[in-house]
């Protein structure tokens, strides 16, 4: 039996972009790192989709997990705490909820986007890049300008 509307639905790399995280992501971030990656976010989802070329130029794809992998890092780098919102009037309601995310939330994401980044480009690992300094704090000096010695005064 045919119903009225027998169109398939495609599933679009945008709306898989948007279900791969349990945070509520605005149309904005997601246009944004599509764009970043040249990605047409319309496009039927598969493990790797097509990227927007220039005329001439033979075509390239890329893997989805690193636009997952930008989109973890982007809200790591966010805001840790979103506020929820709720408006009503009449009898009608609506909210949208917040979030906090903790350190370890943070480190979580992190892991997961380094563990992508790490395998399919290794050159956007973030996080990891530590510069330690260690001081044996202030020297005497025991030579003048000149290069002569000096007396040293007993303490």
């Amino acid at each position: 039996m045919n119903t009225i509307n027998d169109t398939a639905t495609v599933y679009t790399v945008e709306d898989w972009l948007f279900g791969c995280v349990n945070f509520a992501v605005s149309k904005e971030t997601v246009t944004c790192i599509l764009a970043e990656r040249e990605v047409d976010g319309s496009q039927k989802y598969a493990k790797e989709v097509n990227v927007i070329v220039g005329e001439g130029e033979e075509s390239k794809t890329i893997d989805v997990r690193l636009l997952k992998a930008d989109l973890l890092k982007h809200i790591v780098l966010g805001a840790g705490k979103v506020n929820n919102t709720s408006d009503q009037d009449n009898g009608w309601a609506h909210s949208d909820g917040g979030y906090t995310l903790s350190p370890e939330d943070k480190k979580l994401m992190i892991d997961e986007a380094n563990v992508i980044y790490s395998e399919l480009e290794p050159e956007s690992v973030f996080g990891k890049k530590k510069m330690r300094m260690r001081s044996a704090g202030i020297m005497p000096a025991y030579r003048d300008t000149d290069g002569t010695p000096m007396p040293r005064k007993p303490l």
